[in-house]
């Protein structure tokens, strides 16, 4: 798939990604819970999301953290069932989370080994993004980037929340980058969080 990465903003499109899973490892862990948020011309256009029965116990400390147990999971889709549904939601959009190397890790390595699927959208972290926006906020997790900006989380350390809470963050950067630092296209965006775009003085 040929993902267009030079496209006007507005008319780009973004799809923000958060999962829940049974530990830190890309590898050795699984998904237990995918969310995904369409993002167009600055509004939420679609959503999908579901758990996912990652086929092996859902650690204790994990529980307690997120809520998902395992008699919520027994029911659920198993990942190779959901696959296919991922990447068709992505398509050739741009990938956003927040912490986008945690998801994409995961995202990527679930497709290539439960379907042989490969992906190669660009990704877009908005972490990095605060780091450049918000350089003086003493955390850039997604609680207090949320709290800064206004913007309510409706469940934390649920997929489907924690999404939605990054989606409109993407929003508000987008919007801001457009008025304050004149970004145009998509491609000028991807640099941006990275620092490397020539036309901005910031290191």
């Amino acid at each position: 798939m040929t993902v267009k990465r030079n496209q006007l903003l507005e008319k780009g499109t973004f799809v923000v990604v958060d999962v829940e899973t049974t530990g830190m490892s890309a590898v050795d862990d699984r998904i237990t819970e995918i969310a995904m948020m369409k993002v167009q011309a600055g509004t939420l256009v679609d959503e999908f999301s579901t758990l996912v029965n990652p086929l092996l116990t859902i650690p204790a400390f994990i529980t307690s953290m997120t809520g998902i147990d395992n008699v919520m999971v027994q029911n659920a889709p198993t990942a190779r069932e959901v696959v296919p549904f991922i990447a068709e939601f992505l398509g050739d959009a741009i990938f956003v989370a927040h912490n986008a190397a945690f998801d994409w890790s995961f995202v990527t390595q679930t497709a290539r080994r439960e379907r042989g699927i490969e992906l190669h959208n660009p990704t877009l972290c908005t972490v990095k993004l605060s780091s450049r926006i918000l350089p003086h906020l003493p955390s850039k997790s997604l609680g207090p980037v949320a709290e800064h900006l206004n913007i309510k989380i409706p469940e934390r350390h649920r997929a489907s929340g924690d999404a939605y809470a990054t989606a409109l963050v993407l929003v508000k950067y987008l919007s801001y980058l457009q008025r304050k630092e004149g970004l145009k296209t998509t491609d000028e965006l991807l640099k941006f969080q990275y620092g490397r775009n020539p036309r901005f003085s910031n290191p």
